[in-house]
């Protein structure tokens, strides 16, 4: 299957449309868990507090990728000469004393990079950031914050030195912990694939050499592909989701649930437990093993779940109860979809198999005798891959309706539906929707999830998360 992934773009030359939400659309809960019977649920954002959504795509960026580097060097220039300080000071209290400024640094660089993330999706939403210096400063983000988790670490491993050494009231290795919890709000495995596809780190496997451009960093049997990636903004959040080689990566970090309290406070960590397993109740149940982290001190609680289709790790602030962030690892392999949405022309037949909103989308083109096609996939005019040589591409669904169209020299086919399907709808046969068309020619199909021609025999029960939010319930 050609990797395929569907949304933000991470590159020197940016195309696609961002999709911006009327003025005073934001609503002040902008987000909650839809749980899901027989998938994962997840931390989706109501569509009326949507700021922008996108389609975006990204290659190699020699100028971030210097940047990225430069950032990153001066950060460990920066640890490192701390740690000789460290090792110069001989008298307890001075150890003591400089220990007590790096935690204060890391502190600081803390609060730093929230205000950073929330001043990009700003500056992104009223346009005085461009779709590359977003991307790319989220990509720093994430860096910076695992430079500062370094750091943290390396507050700990001094104070091993200091018998009974404590920061802020707490054993000194707690408070490294809790540092971790917090920073892992900042990061995501999205934000990693765009820091790597700036380095041109994102290849496919492809018949011929590569040529020009796509060469660079390319074996023989690999040419550089673009890293598709889908972004939704609210006032100050940010949804990232793609596929990448058979797994659907998303992260939401929405600071904005942090103040919203109507979940209830946390009372501790059992309390946010009990709060996980009844917004993921899917994930819960089917989980082979759970890990927590995170105190009341750290103000978060950060649990990661383990379960039969991916992995799953959602932070809960204390204060408020609610999820604000959260990251998904999910093989597409083993995720239900819902009944299949299908059109055809003479030439061309096109099937959507769609999940829910944000979700992973598979799409199937083939010819008219059955076999795979080659063909390019564009999603609301935005291209988003193509099929390749298996006539498969994984990408990521939108919010609300959508147009895909698939393309190839014998013509075009599209197929209108809705990416909002019912829960726990049951999947029926599968039946072609619309009619059909003279060669060549486009056509299109529309339906919803629960009309067409389903059929009564049942085959499969497809998990699906609604818009309509829900808070965690407690």
């Amino acid at each position: 299957m050609r990797r395929a992934l569907a949304l933000v773009l991470v590159c020197c030359l940016l195309s696609g449309t961002a999709f911006a939400v009327a003025d005073g659309a934001v609503s002040p809960s902008v987000a909650g868990v839809t749980p899901s019977s027989n998938t994962t649920g997840s931390l989706t954002v109501n569509p009326d507090a949507l700021e922008t959504a996108s389609y975006r795509r990204a290659t190699l960026d020699v100028s971030a990728t210097l940047t990225l580097a430069t950032r990153n060097l001066d950060g460990r220039f920066e640890q490192r000469v701390l740690d000789e300080r460290a090792n110069e000071l001989d008298a307890a209290s001075a150890r003591r004393t400089q220990l007590d400024r790096s935690a204060a640094r890391v502190e600081t660089g803390i609060a730093r990079l929230r205000a950073r993330q929330a001043a990009a999706v700003r500056g992104y939403n009223n346009g005085t950031l461009t779709d590359r210096e977003f991307v790319v400063e989220l990509a720093y983000i994430d860096i910076a914050a695992g430079r500062l988790g370094t750091a943290a670490d390396r507050v700990a491993d001094r104070a091993d030195s200091l018998a009974g050494a404590q920061i802020d009231g707490q054993p000194v290795d707690n408070w490294a912990q809790n540092r971790q919890v917090q920073l892992g709000a900042l990061e995501g495995p999205v934000r990693e694939r765009i820091a790597s596809a700036l380095r041109g780190e994102n290849t496919v496997r492809i018949e011929n050499a590569p040529v020009g451009i796509d060469g660079v960093n390319a074996t023989r049997a690999t040419r550089l592909e673009p890293l598709q990636v889908y972004v939704e903004t609210t006032d100050v959040g940010v949804v990232l989701a793609t596929v990448d080689d058979g797994t659907y990566l998303r992260e939401a970090s929405l600071p904005g649930e942090r103040n919203n309290t109507t979940a209830g406070e946390l009372t501790g960590i059992q309390d946010a437990l009990d709060r996980v397993q009844a917004s993921y109740p899917w994930a819960w149940n089917h989980s082979s093993s759970t890990t927590s982290a995170g105190d009341r001190r750290a103000g978060i609680y950060a649990f990661t779940l383990y379960h039969d289709q991916g992995v799953l790790t959602t932070y809960l602030n204390r204060t408020s109860g609610r999820v604000f962030a959260e990251d998904q690892r999910i093989d597409v392999s083993s995720v239900p979809t819902a009944s299949p949405v299908r059109n055809r022309t003479d030439d061309l037949r096109l099937q959507v198999n769609r999940t829910y909103p944000t979700g992973p989308l598979e799409l199937s083109l083939s010819t008219a005798d059955g076999e795979p096609a080659d063909g390019r996939i564009a999603i609301d005019n935005q291209s988003v891959g193509a099929t390749g040589d298996d006539g498969r591409l994984w990408t990521v669904a939108p919010h609300g309706n959508l147009s895909v169209t698939a393309r190839t020299g014998e013509g075009a086919v599209t197929v209108t539906t809705n990416a909002t399907i019912g829960r726990d709808i049951a999947v029926g046969t599968d039946s072609t929707i619309g009619t059909d068309a003279t060669a060549g020619s486009d056509t299109s199909a529309e339906t919803n999830a629960t009309g067409g021609n389903d059929t009564t025999e049942r085959t499969a029960t497809a998990a699906v998360a609604s818009t309509a939010v829900r808070p965690a319930e407690g």
